[in-house]
Order: C-alpha cells, then structure tokens, then sequence
C-alpha cells in the first residue's frame, strides 16, 4: 500500500522492491492489481507513483502469483 496523506498537494515518487527478499530474480517483474481502482500494473524493482488528492490518492495493491511454469527437462 502506498498512500498521499497530502489533502491538497500531489505526490509523486519511486517504490522500490527488494526482489530477491520476495524470492525473485533482481530484474523480474511481477502483476500487481489495484484493488481501489481496479486497474492491474507491472512491477519491477524500481516502480514510479503519482498520487492526486481527489482522484487517485492511494494504491492498495494485491500482489497476483504467477502461475507455476509447466515442463520438465
């Protein structure tokens, strides 16, 4: 979750994630779904934010697991 806590001021800012801590790859990227706008977005490790008052001051993000890759050797 990131969220403005400004009422009258925009935010903008870079989240950054620590992808090894969450058991990828540095330069994976991973679906992530806004579950106040509906909308869903591709993360990597670095990922940028802009938060309007009014409009759109809050991402509340459910992190969506890949699905298991299939195949063998």
């Amino acid at each position: 979750m990131v969220a403005n806590l400004d009422p009258h001021h925009t935010q903008e800012a870079t989240v950054s994630l620590d992808m090894p801590q969450l058991g990828l790859d540095r330069d994976a990227s991973l679906s992530v779904h806004d579950e106040l706008t509906g909308e869903t977005y591709r993360w990597g490790r670095t990922n940028y934010v802009r938060l309007e008052p009014g409009r759109a001051p809050a991402h509340v993000l459910h992190v969506q697991a890949s699905p298991p890759q299939i195949g063998g050797s």
